[in-house]
């Protein structure tokens, strides 16, 4: 892990807490076939490129209690938390929220993970933005709140909105 927490978001899934447990990672990032940013960002992607490759992480969280074994891969995205990332410094791209999610259970908790996002070097604070899903299944407009992770004092915390 690149840096481990525990932190409570509270009831982000009807019945369920988002728990965010850390940061995977880091490992090295693929270019994006399509580049849709500026020249000069662009640049920059590939002198960090030429230095080495672009680190990129994935954040880690559990639902809590579990999903239960009866919800089947047709409510997937009930389960899905929306996740909007971005970092103190300029990101080289636009990140995209890809990721995973463990079978479903049941059981205390289940595991999932989104990213993967790139880290630039300079980054010291990384926000994500988390917006509930309704009781509908859809992703909410507002964010619940912001979790906050300040990588040089290797902490983490919950922002609420409002």
């Amino acid at each position: 892990m690149l840096q481990a927490f525990d932190v409570d978001c509270g009831e982000l899934v009807p019945g369920h807490n988002f728990i965010a447990r850390g940061l995977a990672g880091p490992y090295e990032l693929t270019v994006p076939q399509e580049w849709d940013g500026d020249a000069g960002e662009y640049e920059q992607m590939l002198e960090y490129l030429d230095g080495g490759g672009y680190l990129g992480f994935s954040l880690e969280y559990e639902l809590a209690p579990g999903v239960p074994p009866q919800s089947d891969g047709a409510a997937l995205f009930r389960y899905l938390v929306g996740i909007q990332y971005e970092a103190d410094v300029p990101l080289p791209w636009e990140p995209q929220d890809g990721g995973a999610i463990a079978p479903f259970t049941g059981g205390d908790t289940t595991h999932g993970s989104r990213g993967d996002w790139p880290l630039p070097p300079q980054a010291r604070v990384l926000t994500f933005s988390l917006y509930p899903v309704s009781s509908e299944g859809f992703t909410e407009e507002e964010p619940a709140g912001h979790l906050v992770v300040d990588l040089q004092k290797a902490e983490a915390h919950w922002r609420p909105a409002g």
